[in-house]
């Protein structure tokens, strides 16, 4: 494996172990999606600590499906002008590591090169909930990680993303079985944080958050608990998945169904404007 440039190492490092920090920190860890640079700029200036990408909504946005349709040069090349554009740690939606065990060391290695702090990586089947990856499996792509880590000298973060409540509907008790030891064997096994999708109920939450021995996160909907009742209930990251993209591409509909109805665009009076734009895109130059 070829190395990465010291000075690379030590900056892709330093965000690294903020987001880890983070993610340990008592006050939650609020992670909205970026799903280009200008969103990424945005989240920065309002305040946010760092950056989860969302692989559905940057897909979206250039007319990909999401699961790992856009080639991994793409994946590397966009996720790395966001890490670029701003100073918080970025961490990327890796998906299913983009190959086997062999396949996510190169991943991870072209991650942490270019200054990424960290990345998902989900253990369903397929998109559509087809089934999860036999655990075996998935730890052994896990421990790929810790050993493309240990050959580099990296401190890169792993966000292991359990998907038994996403995939295992039928059953919400071995759903929820699975969830927990999954997280617990994804946890041993060095992931950083346990992410957890379609997991809503409250009740549910704390019981995942009390059994599973690592930083629990969850992707949040409107169905969810505010941010300090997550927090209440021991959550320790909380992140959005593509739904700032689509509250974009919904601005963007009543926008333009304003002008074919009316043929007014009276909804631009309350929008971002210019200069707001241009003062974003100045600080990343």
């Amino acid at each position: 494996m070829d190395p990465i440039a010291p000075t690379i190492l030590q900056v892709a490092n330093s965000k690294s172990r903020r987001l880890r920090e983070l993610v340990r920190a008592p006050e939650i860890l609020v992670m909205p999606g970026a799903y280009d640079v200008l969103s990424a700029l945005l989240f920065q200036q309002l305040g946010f600590q760092a950056i989860q990408c969302t692989s559905g909504g940057i897909a979206a946005a250039l007319g990909y499906p999401d699961g790992e349709v856009m080639s991994r040069d793409l994946f590397i090349q966009l996720t790395s002008s966001f890490a670029a554009a701003v100073s918080v740690p970025v961490n990327a939606d890796g998906e299913k590591g983009y190959g086997d065990e062999e396949g996510v060391k190169e991943t991870v290695r072209l991650l942490v090169g270019t200054g990424v702090a960290g990345m998902n990586l989900e253990d369903s089947v397929a998109k559509g909930g087809s089934g999860l990856v036999e655990l075996s499996q998935q730890l052994r792509k896990i421990k790929s990680i810790m050993d493309t880590k240990q050959e580099l000298g990296s401190e890169f973060f792993l966000n292991a993303r359990v998907d038994s409540f996403h995939v295992i509907l039928n059953d919400p008790k071995k759903a929820l079985d699975e969830a927990i030891c999954r997280g617990n064997a994804y946890a041993e096994a060095g992931g950083d944080c346990i992410f957890y999708l379609n997991l809503h109920s409250a009740e549910t939450i704390g019981m995942v958050a009390k059994e599973v021995k690592a930083p629990v996160s969850i992707l949040a909907g409107p169905q969810s608990p505010s941010v300090s009742e997550l927090q209440d209930l021991g959550v320790a990251r909380v992140s959005y998945g593509s739904g700032f993209m689509k509250a974009a591409i919904t601005g963007t509909k009543k926008l333009a169904q304003e002008i074919l109805e009316k043929g007014t665009c009276s909804l631009l009076k309350d929008g971002v404007q210019t200069p707001e734009i241009n003062a974003l895109v100045a600080r990343k130059r």
